[in-house]
Order: structure tokens, then sequence, then C-alpha cells
């Protein structure tokens, strides 16, 4: 406390900012308070810190307003420059610079060109050609990547590198299988993976090596079935609709139980084409032919066991000639090139 006062000229206050000055204050109160302590350290006080400091007139009257807070030495309004939206201690945040441009999802006026490549995508999952794997980031990216995100197939159709806030970024133009596009930053997107729930980076399948001479295991097939119904409601398409199908299993032991299962309709059925499937789940060719025959989709209602209306969405107004040619053309990595034509119940090539 001596030091403290030789160095400082004046005594150590218990409520000073500083930690160290801070205990010498708490201390020097503490003896101050103990006469005992006080008569035994009179003789070393040649400061005479052991006195109690004077009191101001009035210094115990509580302050009624702010004149009153100032003339009492208040610290943190002590002089009329303090404010007490001012840092002492602690710097001030440096500001964040602003966002330049806020990327939303806009309509791409050039879908059709990208088309193709999502059809093509699709077919080649359906097929196995490619698989999909779990990811969260995106730090290695280029022109022609694909991801899942939010149930989205979206392309890489741009990237556009660049230095930003002394960081590594890139703008990307992305197109969406829903005909839209945006010009999100690379970061901003893998935020959006990482948020997303199930989003996935789009592989291109390629085994090598050891298992590039060998046959792919069988998976399943797809089924069509007619329906047996008697039921007066399905009379005039009973003989005209098929069901597109798929199991793990054969298609004999799926129709089994066909009379009491909705989506066949609650009757009997008989299996009239079945395709094996190899490498790749059957469920995925099914989903890609229901797609592709969406158009003729036969929209049917009706109640089940229970008095519950179901509608099964598996039954089309389709020729079989039409689905074995789209099956063919499933095989040959070419159904993203076609289209079908309700009307006309035939299978056409696309055009741009």
């Amino acid at each position: 406390m001596v030091a403290f006062r030789e160095r400082t000229g004046r005594a150590p206050d218990k409520n000073a900012r500083s930690p160290d000055e801070m205990r010498l204050g708490v201390r020097l109160d503490s003896f101050r308070k103990d006469a005992a302590k006080v008569g035994k350290l009179r003789h070393l006080d040649q400061y005479e810190l052991l006195n109690a400091p004077a009191k101001a007139a009035g210094s115990d009257a509580l302050p009624t307003s702010i004149d009153d807070l100032i003339a009492a030495g208040d610290d943190l309004l002590s002089t009329p420059d303090d404010h007490i939206f001012q840092f002492r201690e602690t710097p001030a945040p440096q500001p964040k610079a602003e966002t330049d441009t806020i990327a939303e999802r806009i309509v791409c006026r050039e879908f059709d060109t990208f088309r193709p490549i999502f059809d093509e995508c699709i077919a080649d999952i359906a097929n196995g050609a490619r698989s999909t794997v779990p990811t969260s980031s995106t730090y290695q990216i280029g022109v022609g990547d694909m991801f899942i995100v939010d149930g989205a197939l979206a392309y890489i159709a741009a990237v556009d590198r660049h230095t930003r806030n002394d960081r590594d970024d890139a703008r990307l133009r992305i197109i969406y299988d829903n005909g839209t596009e945006s010009d999100h930053l690379l970061r901003s997107f893998g935020k959006a993976l990482y948020r997303a729930q199930n989003s996935r980076r789009v592989l291109t399948a390629d085994a090598g090596g050891m298992f590039k001479d060998a046959k792919p295991v069988a998976t399943g097939c797809v089924y069509v079935a007619r329906t047996l119904s008697a039921n007066s409601a399905l009379a005039d398409l009973a003989g005209h609709i098929l069901k597109i199908g798929s199991t793990t299993d054969s298609a004999a032991s799926r129709v089994a139980g066909a009379a009491g299962d909705p989506t066949f309709l609650l009757a009997e059925a008989q299996i009239v084409d079945e395709y094996e499937t190899r490498g790749v789940h059957p469920k995925k060719i099914e989903g890609l032919l229901h797609r592709f025959f969406a158009g003729a989709c036969v929209d049917v209602r009706l109640p089940d066991r229970f008095g519950r209306s179901v509608d099964p969405r598996e039954w089309f107004l389709v020729t079989r000639a039409s689905i074995e040619e789209a099956m063919r053309l499933i095989a040959t990595k070419s159904l993203h090139l076609y289209r079908y034509d309700v009307a006309e119940d035939r299978i056409v090539e696309t055009t741009l």
C-alpha cells in the first residue's frame, strides 16, 4: 500500500477497475475498520493511509437529479463528454461488410437447354449409372456438379471464383429441376446444404478394377398387371388400365393378396409383363415410369375395407407396348430424350 502511494501519489481505491488496485483498496478498508490492526500498524503509516478519508459535506444524501449525480463525481457521468454507449476498455467491434447482393430464385428462361441434363441424371440414378452420397459442404465444386437439396435437384451451371473480404469464395449459377435458378455464393450454398435434411451430392458410378467385368446382381422386378375387378364403377376402365408396380420379390407373390390390397383396387389381378431389374432398386425404375407416364395416370378413388377413401396412383391408361418401349429406353439410358404423348398413346422424341 505504501509502495502504491509512493508510485501514484494517492491511496488505493477499492472501487477501482484495476484488479490489483481493487485488492489493495479492499485490504486497506478492512484495516481502517479494525482498531487493533490500526494500533499495530500506526508506526508504519507514514502517509496516514489508515486514517478514514474525510467525507464531503452532504455526501450521505441520496442524489435526486442528474445534476446531483454529476456533482457527486459519478464514474460513468464524470464529465459531459462521457457517454453510456462509448466503450472504454473494450474496443468497438468492426462493422461488418454489407452484402453486395441477395441471391433469390428466379425463373430460368433457358430451362429447356438444361432439361435434358436433369432427365439424363434421373435416368442414370434409376439405372444405377450414378449414385448419391450424403454431403454438407461444397469445398470441391465445379461446373457440371449436381446436388439434391431440399428435395430439389440442383445443377451447377457456372462458377465465378473471387476473393471477398480476404476470403476465397465463388458466385454460382445454380439451375434447379423445377425450372428456377439462383446465383448464391459458394459459402451460402454450402450453408443451405448443411441446414437441409438429407442433402446429397450426385456422383458418377464407376466400379472399375475387379468389378468392371462383374454382372449386376438381380434386385427385383418391375411388373405390369391388369385388374380382374367386377366393380361396376370400373366397368368401362378395367380392360384398358394397367398397373405399373415393383417388388424385390416375385411378381406372383406381390399379387397373391391383391383382393385385400387398395393399391390393386381391392380385387384380384393378373400379371401381364415382368421386367427383371439388375444393379438398381426396382422402386427407382417404377418411379421413373410413373413420372414418364404421369399424364396418363388414372384418378381412381374407392373405399377400403375399413370405409376409408383411398386413391391408388399406380394405374395408367397406357398400352403394354408403350411400357415395353419405355423400359427399353431406360435400359439404353435414353428415356430423357423422349416424352409420352397421351392423346396418341405413343412415345415421341423430345424437341427443344
